[in-house]
């Protein structure tokens, strides 16, 4: 075979492999957000309050992994610095029981607000403490006190300089009471002041769903917005537009049949069926069915190669029998009929559901109940029998 710098060879197919606009992976941001119109509204709606310095409604985006949680965050932050709002994002993590990293971050990202601040001023803050010539945070006691006080100079600032603030956090699933329930308090009574500050959340599908349960005041303002599955209109926005956008190529209805069918509407799966679309192209100007079959094909083997990566992460013993009886149940079960079928108790078995949930295999949907947190997984083992091997 030729060397590929040498005789200029790019690819097998004939659309430049370099523009292709397809990027596979979980949390980057697709080419385009085929089917989750509503969600993009809501984030537009709020960066468009925050412009004009009204105090908008906070959102929850809650779905399953690989649906476009996080790269959706990462679209409206983009769009909120393009309108020159301040952003600020977190990762939600467990292990930062003190809070200390998500307070760090947000001083961190919080600088621009500090610039020149008015000593009068900074007097009147909870957290933030002028120290010389930077800040730091005093000392209020409990970490979920202290970062309270935090979001609301952060939303106190932001009303004082006329410039909107966007807090995203992720995987909010993670974060626990801990953070949200001081957080929400805090943005909620920003909200109550008509201070420019919003909230954008993301989590699995049961995200925040004991803050609903109880009622707390300040989820008044918090929209849940689910992301699921794409339909196939969803399916053939997300892979029409950047077509024509990018190469002006049409794609035949039957290649959208085809990846609609293939990926299941798993937006993750649509990219990689766009990719390989793309780089497969016999004709720069349509997509037909033989490129999908060939695409088909090379999406085969990346979607193989991800169910096993994930199967790789499941711990042996329990653990593993929980995932097989999971699969056999069709991805979601209570844990009384996992434990019937692999003859364990639920103390004995109680370590090995907790590995799965911590390692984000799978997640609760319910109190009792057990699901994989990416679709399509219980076919994948039931098809391919990864414990026999």
């Amino acid at each position: 075979m030729a060397n590929p710098f040498e005789d200029g060879r790019d690819g097998g197919g004939v659309l430049d492999p370099a523009a292709n606009p397809f990027r596979p992976g979980m949390g980057r941001i697709p080419p385009d957000f085929g089917g989750r119109d509503e969600a993009l509204l809501r984030a537009k709606v709020v960066v468009d309050q925050l412009g004009a310095l009204v105090a908008p409604e906070f959102v929850l985006y809650r779905g399953v992994r690989g649906v476009g949680k996080t790269a959706l965050l990462a679209y409206v932050r983009q769009r909120a610095h393009d309108a020159d709002l301040l952003t600020i994002h977190l990762e939600a993590d467990r292990d930062d029981a003190s809070l200390e990293v998500a307070r760090e971050t947000i001083l961190r990202d919080a600088a621009p607000l500090l610039d020149g601040l008015d000593k009068k001023l900074g007097r009147t803050l909870a957290a933030v403490q002028v120290a010389g010539t930077g800040v730091r945070l005093r000392d209020k006691g409990p970490p979920g006190a202290t970062f309270e006080s935090l979001i609301a100079d952060v939303a106190t600032l932001a009303g004082r300089t006329a410039r909107g603030v966007l807090l995203t956090v992720d995987e909010v699933h993670e974060a626990g009471d801990l953070m949200l329930k001081p957080l929400l308090r805090a943005a909620h009574r920003a909200a109550q002041d008509e201070l420019p500050f919003g909230v954008l959340l993301s989590g699995l599908p049961n995200a925040a769903e004991n803050l609903f349960v109880e009622g707390q005041t300040y989820t008044e303002r918090l929209a849940r917005v689910d992301l699921g599955l794409l339909d196939r209109r969803g399916t053939a926005d997300a892979i029409d537009r950047p077509f024509a956008r990018v190469a002006d190529c049409h794609v035949d209805e039957l290649v959208v049949d085809a990846v609609h069918d293939g990926s299941g509407g798993y937006p993750w799966f649509v990219q990689l069926w766009g990719e390989a679309l793309w780089d497969l192209a016999t004709d720069p100007d349509r997509i037909e069915l033989p490129v999908a079959r060939a695409a088909g094909a090379r999406v085969q083997l990346r979607v193989h190669d991800f169910y096993e990566g994930r199967w790789r992460r499941v711990p042996t013993g329990r653990a593993t029998l929980l995932v097989v009886a999971l699969a056999e149940q069709g991805g979601e079960a209570g844990m009384g009929e996992l434990l019937e079928a692999i003859e364990v108790t639920h103390q004995a078995a109680s370590p090995a559901r907790r590995s799965l949930l911590d390692l984000g295999l799978c997640w609760s949907p319910t109190r009792g109940r057990l699901a994989f947190s990416v679709p399509g997984f219980a076919s994948w083992i039931l098809r391919t029998r990864p414990d026999r091997n």
